[in-house]
């Protein structure tokens, strides 16, 4: 639990920077509210998308794990015909059906309401949560206040994400990894609807010696996909399998200069610079043996479990090939964290503004047809790097705090 404010020239950078980010999420969405028009009882956007447009998807998740017809929706024509029988007489732009079928289950609970209350009650739940998990244990306003002007938010509300859930979900595993196992376990599992954010988590189990979490993790991710496949087949799993992923590995290579700008992996930016498929992944397969070195590396030389917890996201961040921007909303709060415990230089800084302007620095730079957001991610692996040696020095003195209370 978070206890101390953060040394007075953290304080300062983080109250200096909220008001530039918090110009900027206004302007975001001042214009965003401005395109909208009402269609049929839906606000549509400039680009004809329903407002919560990434929620759509969500919402017709939970509509298939009662109907049975989500296994169907794998297939791209199949699943934009239903997306365009929500606006009669409109050509609904063309969206992916790409997550895993137990993603169903989760969202169920959603597919039960109408979309503009699912929307309602999904946004202030995930925010809600997130209030309670992640912004209320910082003790200073100004911190408060940065985790909540973060560009990925306005994201968040206008696409209506999944980003605070995760967020939230990220920040409960390390909670509980070293207190409640089973837990922990459970929370891992339900991890697996985004695998691509999981991808290191395996290996940062075992090189942290916590098997049990491993062994409870593995038990109940098993238990979910057998449930996922007595309620929906094992055909929703093949087509998942066969056109899902194929559907969303596509998007690394056709989408567009906006949507890839928001991608700040590595195979994404060499996509950018025009290299083919196959060097892409040769870059990217290099930029992920370096990431799980830095993990490893992180792990090695220091016990401290926020510093580890720390770089496994980074380094997951870093080595998987499919990353929305906002889907790192819990980087937040790995800054804020080191802010609040650790001594920050002038670099250290300069990332810390980058890096709660994921968003539209990948935006822009993509624009003009540029890569860098990864770089990004790799200087806040050097932060953690750096604040290894530093954290021998806050233990020591937690320690003797401690003592001087007892």
């Amino acid at each position: 639990m978070i206890r101390q404010s953060p040394p007075a020239p953290n304080l300062a950078l983080i109250r200096q920077y909220n008001m530039p980010l918090l110009l900027l999420n206004i302007a975001v969405i001042v214009f965003f509210v401005w395109t909208l028009r009402i269609e049929h009882g839906y606000f549509i956007d400039e680009r004809g998308f329903i407002f919560g447009r990434d929620f759509v998807n969500f919402w017709h998740y939970g509509q298939g794990a009662w109907t049975g017809a989500g296994a169907s929706y794998y297939d791209p024509l199949v699943y934009n015909a239903r997306l365009d029988a929500l606006i009669p007489g409109h050509n609904y732009p063309d969206q992916l059906f790409s997550y895993p079928p137990h993603y169903m289950l989760v969202a169920a609970p959603f597919g039960l309401l109408g979309y503009h209350m699912a929307l309602a009650v999904f946004t202030f739940l995930g925010l809600t949560l997130y209030w309670f998990t992640i912004v209320r244990p910082f003790p200073d306003a100004p911190l408060r206040i940065a985790l909540f002007v973060v560009p990925t938010i306005a994201v968040l509300v206008i696409c209506g994400q999944v980003s605070a859930f995760l967020a939230v979900l990220l920040v409960w595993i390390y909670q509980t990894l070293d207190t409640r196992p089973v837990l922990a376990g459970l929370l891992i599992a339900l991890l697996t609807v985004k695998p691509q954010i999981g991808v290191l988590l395996p290996v940062f189990l075992l090189a942290t010696g916590r098997w049990r979490v491993c062994v409870y993790a593995g038990l109940f991710s098993a238990g979910f996909l057998a449930v996922s496949v007595a309620v929906h087949g094992w055909q929703a799993w093949q087509d998942y399998l066969t056109v899902g992923i194929s559907n969303q590995s596509a998007t690394l290579f056709q989408s567009s200069p906006l949507v890839l700008g928001l991608m700040p992996t590595v195979l994404v930016d060499m996509a950018v610079l025009g290299a083919s498929r196959s060097g892409a992944l040769m870059v990217h397969a290099l930029a992920m043996a370096t990431a799980l070195f830095f993990m490893i590396l992180v792990i090695r030389r220091t016990q401290d479990a926020f510093l580890r917890y720390a770089a496994f996201l980074v380094a997951t961040f870093l080595a998987t090939p499919y990353l929305m921007a906002y889907d790192t909303l819990v980087l937040g709060w790995v800054m804020l964290t080191l802010c609040t415990r650790f001594e920050t230089d002038r670099l250290d800084r300069i990332t810390y503004r980058l890096a709660m302007s994921l968003c539209p620095v990948g935006v822009v730079l993509t624009m003009f047809g540029l890569p860098g957001t990864p770089l990004i991610l790799a200087l806040l692996a050097v932060w953690i790097l750096k604040a290894v040696p530093q954290a021998d020095t806050v233990s020591a003195l937690d320690e003797a705090a401690a003592r001087a209370v007892a």
